[in-house]
């Protein structure tokens, strides 16, 4: 009975860190997303770094006195409930030093509703800009050519 009431205890703790991610589904190829999403992070964010095999890219190095902080952001093949292929968008603020402590809070403090706002916001600019690449992309595709 112990074991069940630790696990529970562990698991309980780990879900507030999960909160915190902002996440938008986008419709358009997935390998195509990735490379908008790419594109738009690296025309618009200072200091970015990317984990090619993660679909991975961290921007925005804050420097505080508790550690270091910046946004992450994933963009990873899904489908959605109607089966649509298609690609989530996942934006959290992740932290190194003291700050790593700092993603387990509660999801209902004011500090973490503010992080999730700002994330939620990141999170739909850039699923807007996509799809607005996408809608370039197919209305050059539609376009005849002049002869």
């Amino acid at each position: 009975m112990r074991v069940f009431l630790v696990v529970g205890i562990l698991l309980a703790s780990a879900f507030p860190a999960w909160a915190q991610t902002a996440d938008v589904f986008v419709k358009e190829d997935a390998a195509q997303c990735w490379l908008d999403v790419r594109e738009i992070v690296h025309r618009d964010a200072r200091d970015v770094t990317e984990d090619e095999g993660q679909k991975l890219l961290r921007a925005g190095h804050f420097s505080t006195m508790g550690g270091d902080l910046f946004y992450a952001i994933r963009a990873l093949p899904e489908k959605n409930k109607k089966g649509e292929e298609g690609c989530r968008i996942f934006v959290s603020i992740e932290g190194v030093g003291t700050l790593s402590s700092k993603r387990i809070k509660s999801g209902t403090s004011a500090e973490s509703t503010n992080e999730l706002a700002s994330n939620s916001r990141l999170a739909s600019r850039i699923a807007s800009e996509v799809e607005s690449m996408k809608k370039a992309r197919d209305k050059k595709e539609k376009k005849p050519a002049n002869p």
